[in-house]
């Protein structure tokens, strides 16, 4: 394995090493957290870039694929939203 040197605070030295256990590295800690990030990403660019563009058609009034949405089914979705992130 290549070895790189990078500078980080002081602030991001002692976050890490209050992240690492006894018998990680640097390199575990920043590996995971980078992999966490990976699984845990709202959106990949992809799906960022329709909402993007979607948000932009109905900026400039292009209602195609508007639907209404009462209370009642908005507050199922939460709901159910809810209870995934509870699993």
């Amino acid at each position: 394995m290549m070895n790189k040197t990078i500078k980080i605070s002081q602030a991001n030295h002692n976050s890490l090493s209050k992240l690492a256990s006894k018998n990680d590295t640097f390199n575990d800690v920043i590996s995971f957290l980078i992999e966490y990030y990976y699984a845990h990403e709202e959106f990949s660019d992809e799906e960022g870039k329709f909402y993007n563009e979607e948000i932009e058609k109905f900026e400039n009034g292009n209602l195609e694929n508007v639907k209404e949405l009462t209370l009642e089914s908005l507050e199922e979705r939460i709901n159910k939203l809810e209870l995934e992130l509870k699993r």
